[in-house]
């Protein structure tokens, strides 16, 4: 059986374990073969991984990636002022914006370490090829706001019934695929009614398709829910039945008396998006009593309208950082921890059936970090190395189930110019068409 091996490195297999040697993959099944001491010097097909540390690839716990165009676009507003700026321009992208948008974050996903990622947004049979194409893995949920509303009327002329109904037919047209899943999207219990959530509900307990959801995300947002129905929005939905079954939940961030134990329900996941959350003056989520409640928690970096990138080793640093801040403690959070979050926590969240760790017979899905740059030295510890110092910039090369898809900081599968070339153009037209009204 062909091999693919990385020798003379040092192997993160999962926070906290450190393993030097080989690590080796066979690029027919997708799935580690080795891990351990080196069998040997490299050769012309292997990688020499001194000065290199590999590890787990990173998940994007929660992102809208055919966000693409809209980067800074209403940055430093306040959030009403930037709800409203940023939909006026979504309701204007056509449907070649968002496949330029989502191949651009693509390239930068993959560039940044991140393996694969969940993602509300517009969804179809040929951005989901796309996806695969580029060799990451989704979590695709179409995203619906409310039964008539139409989500994206530039791009496709369907309600959010339409949307709805199309999903089984979605996660049917990828069956099989086992690097995507489909999932229901609902927007959040303030644009979708109570009704719909229940829908979806029954829906998801017929087809077994999850749902991924925002909840919780202003201190505002959970007032309005407690004065409408007299509830946080949390509960709300818990009493509609959604956290029953599997259900991913992005921003928690102002939790209720009773909603850490709901969220902590064996069939739920959470993305914590600090970034985005500080960014748009949101508030900080109370990552460790989530933790200690069992909450299975992922880290995400939200669209790029609201953080400006999708590097996951900024959410990394600043998320355990913030946390320190908020606690006057700074034994409340540690660089395993948050590791585990953008590894293990975003694979769960992922439903792939990932462990987010290294192991043989795991599917190779790995990043490799430069550990020779001034930032990395002297490396005291390769931990803290990732958790406090490393940035996007530092991967050379990252495989996804086996296959190679950035190789000495060039993306193979997605042409980065051409990509860049193309948003810049619609980005253009589509500030134009906002001008306009």
């Amino acid at each position: 059986m062909t091999e693919r091996r990385i020798v003379g490195t040092t192997i993160l297999c999962r926070p906290g374990e450190m393993v030097p040697g080989e690590i080796a993959w066979s690029p027919e099944t997708g799935r580690i073969t080795h891990l351990g001491p080196a069998r040997g010097p490299a050769g012309p097909d292997d990688l020499d991984g001194s000065g290199r540390l590999v590890l787990p690839g990173l998940v994007n716990a929660h992102t809208h990636a055919g966000m693409g165009l809209l980067r800074g676009v209403s940055d430093d507003l306040p959030l009403a002022t930037w709800l409203r700026r940023v939909r006026e321009s979504e309701v204007r992208m056509t449907a070649g914006d968002v496949r330029a948008g989502l191949r651009l974050a693509l390239a930068e996903m993959l560039r940044t370490g991140t393996v694969g990622f969940v993602d509300m947004f517009a969804w179809t049979p040929d951005l989901l090829g796309d996806v695969l194409a580029a060799g990451l893995r989704v979590n695709a949920a179409p995203a619906v706001f409310g039964y008539d509303g139409v989500a994206f009327p530039a791009a496709w002329d369907v309600t959010g019934a339409e949307v709805l109904d199309g999903v089984p037919a979605l996660a049917a047209a990828v069956g099989g695929e086992p690097r995507v899943t489909v999932s229901y999207g609902l927007h959040a219990p303030y644009t979708c009614p109570p009704e719909m959530i229940r829908d979806v509900a029954r829906r998801r307990a017929v087809d077994g398709v999850g749902v991924h959801i925002h909840l919780s995300e202003t201190r505002r947002e959970v007032e309005e829910s407690v004065r409408r129905h007299g509830v946080s929005p949390v509960r709300l939905v818990a009493d509609l039945g959604l956290l029953a079954g599997r259900t991913h939940v992005a921003h928690a961030v102002h939790l209720l008396d009773g909603d850490l134990e709901l969220l902590a329900g064996e069939q739920v996941t959470v993305a914590h998006n600090p970034v985005s959350n500080l960014k748009l003056g949101a508030g900080v989520a109370p990552v460790p009593a989530l933790l200690a409640a069992g909450v299975r928690l992922g880290l995400g970096t939200d669209s790029v309208a609201s953080n400006n990138t999708l590097d996951l080793f900024e959410e990394l640093k600043t998320g355990s950082l913030v946390q320190r801040g908020v606690a006057e403690d700074a034994a409340v959070t540690g660089v395993d921890g948050f590791l585990a979050l953008a590894t293990a926590g975003g694979a769960a969240a992922l439903d792939q059936g990932l462990t987010g760790a290294l192991a043989v017979g795991a599917p190779a899905d790995l990043v490799l970090l430069d550990v020779t740059g001034t930032t990395a030295t002297p490396l005291g510890s390769a931990s803290s190395f990732v958790g406090y110092a490393a940035t996007g910039a530092d991967v050379t090369d990252v495989v996804v189930a086996g296959r190679t898809v950035v190789a000495d900081r060039r993306c193979l599968t997605v042409d980065e110019e051409a990509a860049r070339a193309e948003v810049v153009d619609r980005a253009a037209h589509l500030r134009r068409r906002v001008s306009a009204g």
